[in-house]
């Protein structure tokens, strides 16, 4: 199955894995894709675990598209706050907060707001 990743840069996340953290070492796979914006299930061929593409990044879990998550960020600085941004894109409270706030948090964002 044809995945237009590059799987090299992916590892397995099962600490008990004798290939865990190791980026390149050939044992993960394009297992299938899944969800609406069709993101990858990879799997270890060492230890047969699976994991989305996703994981370990502020896209994971989300139940938002990486297109309205993008565009939801990068109004932060034109609009100034995460709260102008959130209305910009006419999100709900909740929604806009656990978006901006987790995609902040993770990736060590700061001083956005």
């Amino acid at each position: 199955m044809e995945s237009g990743l590059d799987l090299s840069k992916f590892w397995c996340w099962q600490k008990d894995c004798p290939d865990y953290g190791k980026k390149g070492a050939g044992n993960i796979v394009l297992k299938e894709r899944y969800g609406k914006d069709n993101r990858a299930l990879l799997k270890c061929k060492t230890c047969s675990h699976c994991f989305s593409e996703a994981h370990g990044t502020p896209f994971f879990g989300l139940n938002t598209s990486m297109d309205e998550l993008c565009r939801t960020l990068a109004q932060i600085p034109e609009k100034g706050s995460i709260r102008g941004a959130g209305l910009w894109v006419k999100a709900t409270e909740t929604h806009r907060e656990n978006q901006v706030h987790r995609a902040h948090f993770d990736q060590g964002l700061e001083n956005l707001n």
